[in-house]
């Protein structure tokens, strides 16, 4: 028996705050992953992080399994720390490997649940695009498209312990323009806009200025804007940015420029990504 599971991870969070009292979240999965393989060919745990462990032995719990007869092996594409949902991802597909592997049922409100239960989570398990609590879990609205954007990925170094921060953390809520933007946010998706999603999200990230300060954010948007990116966004608890540029433009042409501004802003080019739809996929080999 071979299954493998694939979950995308994110370029931060398209937009993040507080809105009518709850705090809220707008995925951005791109085309990087985390993969699961589970097979009859080889045992043990490979690869799995502490967080990805709680979630093994939390959906064999719910399965009231204490053990699991194959190997499992994790392999991301996403580094730790930094703000691309490498822990949800994790979570996401070890939880689906063992179900699937077991031949059990599942639901994303039980990934969801179980995701939540070890930390804040990023809903890149979700189809589509999703505006959801990530403390709570609770989805608040979902979107079918995916706005045709391509991001050039920045690091500015360093890593933010996603638990931490939101313990050490205040909700800031109240922000003048927050709730306007999210209702703008919804409906630009809801259109295909993709030029205004990108412009949001800027906003979105000069908003998170005042919860996690990044010096970089105004030289990088200075720089992009100056070579025809349409926005920025934040890993609103990372440290990376993405830079959006309409995907219709070629993909060297959108390197060179932001190898050029990687340079002259001082911080580490990741590669490029393109926004795509979340999920779990799901392949027995």
């Amino acid at each position: 028996m071979r299954l493998m599971v694939r979950v995308p991870g994110s370029c931060g969070e398209l937009i993040q705050g507080v809105a009518h009292g709850e705090p809220f979240l707008g995925t951005c999965p791109i085309d990087r992953y985390t993969t699961v393989q589970v097979s009859d060919e080889f045992s043990g745990q490979w690869g799995l992080g502490e967080k990805s462990r709680q979630a093994f032995a939390l959906a064999l719990s719910r399965l009231g399994r204490e053990t699991f007869p194959y190997g499992m092996r994790l392999q991301s594409e996403l580094p730790q720390g930094k703000g691309m949902a490498s822990s949800s991802a994790d979570i996401a597909a070890v939880v689906v490997s063992v179900m699937e592997a077991l031949h059990e049922s599942w639901s994303l409100d039980l990934v969801m649940e179980i995701a939540t239960q070890i930390e804040p989570t990023d809903g890149v398990f979700c189809p589509g695009l999703v505006l959801m609590n990530h403390i709570s879990g609770r989805v608040l609205t979902r979107f079918a498209s995916v706005p045709a954007l391509r991001a050039a990925i920045f690091d500015v170094g360093g890593t933010v312990d996603t638990c931490a921060f939101h313990q050490e953390k205040k909700l800031v809520s109240g922000r003048a323009g927050m709730e306007e933007m999210l209702q703008a946010f919804c409906q630009a998706v809801d259109q295909g806009q993709a030029e205004q999603v990108a412009r949001l999200a800027t906003q979105s990230a000069f908003y998170n200025q005042a919860v996690l300060y990044k010096e970089e954010l105004e030289v990088l948007w200075q720089l992009g804007r100056a070579h025809g990116a349409w926005g920025i966004n934040a890993a609103h608890s990372g440290t990376v940015f993405g830079m959006w540029w309409d995907s219709a433009i070629d993909e060297k042409k959108i390197r060179l420029q932001a190898e050029r501004i990687a340079q002259a802003a001082g911080v580490e080019f990741l590669g490029l990504a393109q926004l795509r739809s979340g999920g779990v996929e799901v392949d027995r080999v």
